[in-house]
C-alpha cells in the first residue's frame, strides 16, 4: 500500500499564514491593524470634509464674498487632528470594545459632516467669531500638550497632566464644545443643529469609555482625584 507523504518538519513555515488566521485572538496584532484601520478611516472622512469645505470657500471667493472665518478655524483644528492622529505614539493599552469603537468613530463622523453656509450676517456673528478663537486656541494648547498621545478610540499612550489638563480632565473636547457652538451660530442651518445634536449625545459616553480605560492605570487615578472635572468645571 502506497502511504500519503507527511509533510516533513523541514519544509518552511510560513508564520504569517498562521497569524492572520488567528488574528483577531492575539491582542498585539489585532490592536495594530484596528489602529492601521482607523488612521485610514480618518483619512478618508478628512479628504470628504476638505472637499467640501475648499469648495465653500473657494465659490465664496469667487463671488467676492468674504472667507467665513470659522471655516478656516474648523479647518485648522481638524486638520491638525489628522496629524496627530497620523502621527501618534503606539497605546500601551487600546480598547478592543466594539461599543467604544463605534463611540469614537460615530463622534469623529459626526464632527467632520458639519458644513458651513453662505448666509446673511447675523448680529451675533462677532460673538460666535470670539468663541471659536477661544475654543481653538483651546484646542490647539491641548493637542501641543497632549502631542503624540493624541487618540480618538480609548487608549493609554500616556498620561498628560500639564497645561490645560490641570483644569479639565478633557480640555480638547472643551475647545470642540466653543468652536463648536461659534461655528453653529455662524452656520446656523436645520443640517448642521442635527450634526451637533447627535456629536454630543455621543460625547458624554465616549469619555466615560475613555475614563473607564484610562482608570485601570494607577496614575491616571490619582490624577482624576486631583482634577474632579471632565469638560466643564463644577458641572461636568
Amino acid at each position: 500500500m502506497i502511504q500519503p507523504l507527511q509533510p516533513s518538519d523541514s519544509e518552511p513555515r510560513f508564520a504569517c499564514s498562521n497569524a492572520w488566521g488567528s488574528w483577531w485572538t492575539e491582542p498585539t496584532l489585532r490592536a495594530g491593524i484596528l489602529d492601521a484601520v482607523e488612521r485610514i478611516a480618518i483619512v478618508i472622512l478628512f479628504t470628504s470634509f476638505l472637499n467640501a469645505l475648499v469648495t465653500s470657500m473657494l465659490t465664496s471667493f469667487q463671488a467676492g464674498q468674504a472667507v467665513v472665518i470659522g471655516d478656516i478655524m474648523l479647518l485648522i483644528t481638524e486638520t491638525m487632528m489628522v496629524v496627530l492622529v497620523l502621527f501618534r505614539r503606539c497605546a500601551k493599552n487600546l480598547s478592543l470594545r466594539p461599543m467604544d469603537w463605534g463611540l469614537a468613530f460615530s463622534a469623529t463622523c459626526m464632527s467632520l459632516l458639519a458644513r458651513p453656509f453662505a448666509g446673511q450676517p447675523h448680529a451675533w456673528d462677532a460673538i460666535a467669531a470670539l468663541l471659536m478663537i477661544v475654543g481653538l486656541s483651546t484646542q490647539l494648547y491641548s493637542k501641543l500638550t497632549l502631542g503624540r498621545r493624541f487618540g480618538l478610540v480609548a487608549a493609554n499612550r500616556g498620561i498628560c497632566i500639564s497645561g490645560p489638563y490641570r483644569l479639565v480632565r478633557h480640555p480638547i473636547y472643551l475647545g470642540y464644545v466653543m468652536l463648536h457652538t461659534g461655528f453653529f451660530l455662524l452656520n446656523p442651518t436645520a443640517w448642521n443643529l442635527c450634526v451637533f445634536a447627535i456629536l454630543y449625545t455621543i460625547k458624554i459616553p465616549r469619555i466615560l469609555a475613555e475614563e473607564n480605560l484610562l482608570g485601570q492605570d494607577p496614575d491616571y487615578r490619582s490624577y482624576m482625584q486631583k482634577v474632579r472635572s471632565r469638560l466643564i468645571p463644577g458641572l461636568f
